[in-house]
């Protein structure tokens, strides 16, 4: 797969949509240039105060809308990045550099089947990935998605990933709750590890792993463990 050079551009923010009190996602608009090709997976780095600090953020939309771009926020760290974010005017302009990052799917033939695993904000990256290679590429493998969260009203994408399981018979959604408030949840429950060792993993197949650096390290070992050959494990870590 050929990735584009990072380039610097200019975007105006253009929507705003609070989940709850934990995630928001931010609509740019580009400016300069007017388009810019970036594969799903990909993220962009926003300079965020005037002595040039940047933070990275993953695109959560796919690249077939490539004049513009969605960026899913993890609000709970207050940060600088955070606080920029939070203070932007609709129609204000930012400064970007990218798009960056090799934490995509390749044209890989030995991959007869995709699993994806996220938790918190990881999810970003992975959603674009898999709206990517079911709605633009038409992808006919079975892909899985595990997202692991703790409580139902973190699951802000809960409907859309459903519906799209029901649209999509390839694709097969499973949320992983590690504190459940409905005592009547009855899909998985605890860490996305205690889901992965509990459902049979198919053979020749990519995993796309994303968030914390616990889990991604539980999850790596997993795998490694039950023979998964690294070349066929695709990860990356959210602070």
């Amino acid at each position: 797969m050929n990735l584009s050079r990072p380039q610097q551009m200019t975007a105006k923010f253009e929507e705003k949509i609070v989940h709850n009190s934990k995630f928001s996602q931010y609509t740019f608009e580009l400016d300069e240039p007017h388009r810019i090709p970036f594969a799903a997976g990909q993220y962009v780095s926003i300079k965020v105060d005037e002595r040039g600090d940047r933070r990275s953020y993953s695109i959560c939309s796919t690249p077939d809308i490539d004049h513009g771009f969605e960026l899913l926020i993890d609000l709970a760290p207050q940060g600088l990045g955070v606080k920029y974010l939070e203070s932007l005017k609709f129609g204000d302009t930012v400064q970007i550099l990218g798009p960056m990052g090799m934490f995509v799917v390749p044209d890989d033939p030995t991959e007869e089947n995709l699993v994806f695993i996220a938790t918190g904000a990881g999810i970003a990256p992975i959603k674009a990935m898999i709206l990517d290679q079911l709605q633009v590429k038409h992808d006919q493998r079975p892909i899985i998605l595990y997202w692991g969260l703790r409580y139902e009203r973190d699951a802000f994408w809960f409907l859309e990933l459903q519906e799209l399981s029901q649209s999509f018979p390839n694709f097969s959604f499973h949320p992983v709750m590690s504190r459940p408030e409905n005592a009547d949840w009855v899909l998985c429950r605890g860490r996305v590890t205690d889901c992965l060792v509990n459902h049979p993993l198919p053979e020749k197949t990519g995993y796309y792993i994303c968030g914390n650096a616990q889990m991604l390290t539980d999850v790596l070992t997993i795998l490694e463990q039950k023979g998964v050959e690294i070349t066929h494990l695709h990860h990356e870590k959210f602070y």
